[in-house]
């Protein structure tokens, strides 16, 4: 035997039921367009909330890329640190020097080396133009080094400084001292660079002594 429904529960499903204009029997909707949901006045407050997130993000964005960074300078290194390796010591004497700054660049410098720079440093003093224009071209020069050799106290390297539409090429021979390299030796070099550095080969005396006696 079925259980009636109470007084209360049907009482509440006739208050919730929806009914047609009419005041007939309730009307449930079968398609979307019955159910409008969601509503006009929910995709509205949906949009506003788009817009309040999305409009701050974007003029959040454009300021920080457009601000300009503030412009940040190499670090100033050491001499012991420009010093350590001698590949590192030969392209800081040649940066220096391509720049004018002879003074700086003896300090990386021993023997006939240091001297010449010395001197140039004092031509600069009576004849300032030429160390002007050198310097004023400090931020367009490059300098590059290459190291051709390297033992326990002597290395030899290549340098290469383009200032303005003039290329110098040098040898320099280092030498080390304590936990330093200096340049003991700068001589012009016309080749390239890269130029790959000739191989010798030796033969043992024995070997050839008997090549020889073969023939």
């Amino acid at each position: 035997m079925s259980a009636e429904p109470s007084t209360e529960s049907a009482a509440a499903a006739v208050d919730t039921a929806p009914v047609d204009g009419s005041g007939g029997a309730a009307v449930l909707p079968r398609t979307e367009r019955e159910l409008n949901a969601p509503s006009p006045l929910t995709l509205s407050f949906l949009g506003v909330v788009f817009l309040a997130t999305f409009v701050p993000w974007v003029a959040a964005k454009v300021a920080c890329n457009g601000r300009e960074a503030p412009v940040r300078q190499p670090p100033e290194l050491s001499l012991d640190i420009l010093a350590r390796q001698p590949k590192d010591a030969a392209l800081e004497l040649q940066q220096r020097a391509a720049t004018g700054r002879y003074g700086e660049a003896a300090e990386l410098a021993r023997g006939d080396v240091a001297r010449e720079l010395q001197e140039a440093e004092a031509r600069c003093q009576t004849e300032p133009a030429p160390c002007k224009e050198l310097r004023a071209r400090a931020d367009s020069t490059t300098t590059r080094a290459v190291l051709v050799g390297r033992g326990p106290l002597n290395a030899e390297a290549r340098v290469e400084s383009q200032i303005g539409d003039k290329t110098e090429r040098y040898v320099l021979q280092l030498r080390a001292e304590g936990n330093r390299w200096f340049v003991t030796s700068r001589v012009p070099y016309a080749e390239p660079l890269l130029t790959p550095v000739p191989v010798i080969r030796l033969t043992p005396q024995g070997s050839a002594g008997a090549a020889q006696s073969g023939d």
